[in-house]
């Protein structure tokens, strides 16, 4: 029995929090808001495309700023390319070190998307993922959706 407890945990262990989320939906638990939840850059169409280095390079720059978060569940709007944020959400202009990355992107707006699962238990909700939204600040459109 202690062996068969050991080995449960061990492959819980492996598969890791994704599993934990696909499972915590499968019973019936509060889902990720649907939105992109993909784990590909999305681009506007003619926009100079964010290769595998810069998009490493932006996750690093992300975890060590402070960077406005908003809960996916919290937003009532499509979250797609193209797609209009509101004006009374709080979004700031792309700080240098990421404009050294993604030169392309000067003078646009950011803000990060936090999507996240509740405990199965009812207790503490998890992140399962962020999403960095870049927004052109004239139109107010999703110009870049990028997996952080």
């Amino acid at each position: 029995m202690r062996n068969r407890l050991l080995a449960m945990v061990a492959v819980a262990a492996v598969v890791g929090f994704g599993g934990f989320a696909a499972a915590q939906s499968q019973m019936g638990g509060e889902k990720v808001p649907p939105g992109t939840t993909s784990n590909k850059i999305q681009q506007k169409s003619g926009a100079q495309p964010v290769s595998e280095d810069q998009h490493s390079q932006i996750k690093v720059a992300i975890a060590r700023g402070n960077v406005p978060r908003v809960d996916r569940r919290e937003l009532k709007f499509s979250v797609s390319i193209g797609s209009r944020v509101p004006r009374n959400l709080r979004f700031v202009t792309l700080p240098d070190e990421i404009l050294r990355i993604v030169p392309q992107y000067r003078g646009f707006d950011y803000f990060i998307i936090s999507y996240r699962t509740k405990d199965p238990g009812g207790g503490d909700y998890f992140f399962v993922k962020d999403e960095l939204l870049i927004i052109d600040p004239q139109s107010f459109e999703i110009v870049a959706i990028i997996p952080i």
